[in-house]
């Protein structure tokens, strides 16, 4: 019952957020997707902060530190850099173009056919990254409670699916405030304090303490999770939707940073709470990291505790449903924006995604295919446009656009070249850049 009353408290806030700003979102298609770009230093570190840390910094981390060791660290860790080189890089860049989406920086670069490719590509990704991060919601809570896991499914995307569609980007970044705020409050300030406590007393679980590398993981895999998770964290529609609303060049650019820092401290709480719930005698597996949070928190704070797991995985959720949403209405049927259409489409690509999450039950799967499509497809041609030394005409970039994604989504399913398909899709990719970055030398 006091899981039940937590998360009906907390749907009310959010909901009531999105209520609260439906009608300023409503002004225009840009005040619905980067909420009139008014959003200061305090507003966009939450906002990015949260959107970095989803499922894939709980439950995927805490997973491949019982798997790994210390050497698991490596995924949040390549993240940090990623978000560490937006920041000092292309932050302030991204800004100044003054698009709505990542797909319409890319159109400045390589033109408007190369626009619709990534836009597809996004959406995509986008999907996936919504199924991933319902499915990390639905073991939060049946971890926690006996509810039946499929209405858990419907239940939460329903919450997150509607006040994102109330209220845009301002909904958005105003329930990341509150979902970041938990966070620090409930992870930072109660778990992580109680999993250190917990390992003073059971000790270290010495199997654990490998690091660099793991038993399964690595060089190879090490060089993989950054391709995986750390070019998408400089390179990746959601976070480029809180730059693009930010401010100014500058505040994008110290948000992006303070970012990388908050990412950092999480993936080292997360770590810890993993060790701590392993020395405890709890199982390794996506569901380690609920088991552990409320095992340290105790009955009476395991209600609050609860509400902030579903606040972790909420506050990346609705920010890809509105990337998603903008990347259809804006880039791929331009001229037909309006905020009526961007609000349908938040609702579609929501069902799309709850399809995925049906279809594909198992997190840690979902959640290398949502990395894989967007990693091995759109980010070398995206850096490369940002260098006059390296960039290619838009066909190529297209092409390597559509056979990097393609063939790295095509050896997930099927694993015909026993390397990692990120790794195979990212080779593709760089191949048929270079081969068009010497057909315009040859030039």
């Amino acid at each position: 019952m006091k899981f039940a009353l937590s998360l009906a408290a907390y749907g009310a806030a959010v909901l009531a957020v999105g209520a609260l700003v439906s009608r300023r979102a409503s002004r225009s298609p840009e005040a619905f997707l980067v909420g009139d770009r008014r959003f200061g230093l305090l507003s966009s570190w939450a906002a990015i902060s949260s959107t970095t840390i989803g499922g894939s910094t709980t439950l995927v981390l805490a997973a491949l530190v019982a798997a790994n060791g210390l050497a698991g660290l490596w995924l949040d860790l390549a993240g940090v850099a990623g978000l560490a080189f937006l920041g000092l890089a292309l932050a302030g860049r991204v800004r100044a173009t003054g698009a709505l989406t990542l797909a319409e920086v890319i159109g400045r670069l390589y033109g408007p056919g190369v626009r619709r490719v990534a836009a597809l590509l996004v959406v995509m990704a986008e999907i996936v990254w919504f199924a991933l991060l319902t499915q990390a919601t639905e073991v939060v809570v049946t971890t926690a409670t006996s509810w039946p896991g499929e209405a858990v499914l419907f239940a939460t995307a329903a919450i997150f699916i509607a006040y994102t569609a109330l209220g845009g980007q301002r909904a958005v970044i105003g329930t990341d405030l509150l979902q970041f705020g938990l966070m620090v409050a409930c992870l930072l300030g109660i778990a992580f304090p109680a999993a250190v406590a917990s390992l003073q007393r059971t000790g270290l679980p010495s199997p654990l303490m490998s690091f660099p590398f793991g038993p399964s993981l690595g060089p190879v895999d090490v060089g993989a999770l950054f391709v995986l998770v750390g070019l998408p964290h400089a390179v990746g529609s959601d976070v480029w939707s809180k730059l693009l609303s930010a401010r100014d060049e500058a505040t994008a650019r110290t948000a992006t940073l303070w970012a990388a820092a908050s990412k950092l401290l999480f993936g080292l709480a997360v770590a810890s709470i993993a060790l701590a719930g392993v020395a405890a005698g709890q199982a390794g597996g996506p569901t380690l990291f609920p088991r552990a949070v409320l095992l340290l928190s105790g009955p009476a704070l395991a209600p609050l505790l609860f509400v902030a797991m579903i606040a972790t995985m909420q506050s990346s959720s609705d920010s890809v449903l509105l990337s998603a949403a903008g990347a259809t209405i804006h880039d791929l049927l331009p001229g037909q924006a309006s905020t009526r259409r961007l609000r349908a489409f938040v609702v579609l690509h929501g069902l799309f995604g709850l399809l995925v999450a049906l279809w594909l039950r198992d997190l840690l799967e979902t959640f290398r295919l949502g990395y894989t499509i967007f990693a091995s497809g759109l980010i070398l041609p995206t850096l490369a446009g940002f260098s006059r030394r390296f960039r290619v005409e838009g066909r190529y970039a297209a092409a390597a656009m559509v056979l990097g994604g393609g063939a790295a989504v095509a050896d997930h399913f099927l694993r015909f070249t026993g390397i990692d398909p990120v790794l195979a899709g990212t080779a593709v990719n760089a191949a048929v850049l270079s081969l068009g970055l010497r057909r315009r030398r040859r030039s």
